[in-house]
């Protein structure tokens, strides 16, 4: 897993990567030399006394023949405009072969401009890919590096600023974030027959000076990306075969400065000179005239006519008849009403009389007929 390590108290990041870059050209230039070749121009840079300066790629590697690496140094992508000079497009042009090396993936920005109100650079691309030994060795997303510098009277006011995907990198397939991180890898992974395992350093600072992204009131701005890897190589037995710098690379520097910059001119208006001041005049007192007396106005009466206004005759209102429609009420059908049926009344038979023992007398009794008391 990577470790991520802090740096040693009292050592500044620029301090530091410049001994590094220091201890990387020494190398390769003495390797270069060893083998009987002349140093020539490593690209187009940019010319002494540019306010403006833009470098897309600048790659240093080291010789160290453990590893597979032979040393190389070169630049791509370089823009610079001097005081006022206006601006430069860039050259994209390759004569040291840092291609050779270095992927840029995408559409590269290189440019510059300087000009009496501010100076400023920028670099672009969508990213960066480092093959070494037929392997993906260090792999940079998308940048863009700005940094801007606006002089007197506004200023002096610089801005800078460096991003890219997510502030991270890969070194061989490791995801690496700023500050110093080390990594453990075998020679496999670095394609590096005689190498075992090495223990690698990597070295990843994102520049942006001023920080912060907003203008700040200094005088010069620069912003970019350093990554700086070295390495300690082992074999099989564990002994160590190198320990040193492998790779520098800086891409997307961008450095601009408010000096040499004209500022427009200042307009002072001429000096007034004090009015010349003459005696007053001698004035004599104005001719007394008489007064105008202005006699009164009578305005005459006005008549006015009395204005007979005629009568307002109202038009009689006729209202119409109303003619009510007769109303017609539907007849109502009642439903007959069926009784049920009704039972006759019971006949009782009649009461048979009582048939006589004997006959009736046949002659209307006397009064106490049939009173046998006394008998």
């Amino acid at each position: 897993m990577p470790k991520t390590l802090p740096l040693p108290p009292g050592v500044r990041r620029d301090v530091r990567r410049s001994a590094v870059r220091a201890a990387l050209a020494v190398t390769a230039a003495a390797t270069l030399t060893a083998a009987g070749f002349t140093v020539t121009s490593t690209g187009a840079r940019a010319a002494d006394g540019d306010v403006a300066t833009s470098v897309l790629a600048d790659l240093t590697i080291s010789d160290v023949p453990a590893a597979g690496l032979d040393a190389f140094n070169g630049v791509f992508g370089t823009a610079g405009s001097p005081p006022n000079g206006g601006l430069d497009n860039g050259d994209l042009s390759d004569p040291s072969g840092v291609l050779n090396y270095l992927t840029v993936r995408g559409q590269a920005v290189v440019r510059t401009n300087a000009e009496a109100a501010r100076n400023w650079a920028q670099a672009q691309a969508s990213g960066f890919t480092l093959s070494l030994n037929e392997r993906d060795f260090l792999a940079v997303g998308s940048l863009d590096a700005y940094a801007e510098c606006i002089p007197a009277p506004i200023g002096p006011l610089a801005l800078a600023y460096a991003r890219t995907d997510s502030n991270t990198i890969g070194v061989l397939g490791r995801r690496v974030p700023t500050g110093t991180t080390q990594i453990e890898v075998t020679g496999a992974e670095l394609g590096a027959a005689g190498v075992s395992t090495a223990t690698l350093t990597i070295q990843y600072d994102q520049v942006e000076d001023p920080s912060g992204g907003g203008y700040q009131p200094q005088s010069s701005a620069r912003a970019g990306l350093d990554i700086t890897i070295s390495g300690v190589l082992r074999d099989e037995e564990g002994q160590e075969l190198y320990d040193g710098p492998l790779v520098d690379v800086e891409l997307g520097h961008v450095d601009v400065t408010c000096d040499g910059t004209t500022s427009p001119p200042v307009t002072t208006p001429p000096p007034t000179s004090p009015p010349v001041t003459s005696p007053p005049p001698v004035t004599s007192p104005p001719p007394t005239e008489p007064p105008i007396t202005i006699p009164p106005i009578t305005v005459p009466p006005v008549t006015v006519p009395p204005i007979t206004v005629p009568p307002v005759t109202d038009p009689p209102i006729t209202i119409p008849p109303v003619t009510v429609p007769p109303v017609t009420v539907p007849p109502v059908t009642v439903p007959p009403i069926t009784l049920p049926p009704t039972q006759p009344p019971a006949t009782k038979p009649p009461t048979p009389s009582p048939t006589p023992t004997k006959p009736g007398p046949s002659h209307e009794p006397d009064y106490g007929y049939g009173d046998h008391g006394d008998h």
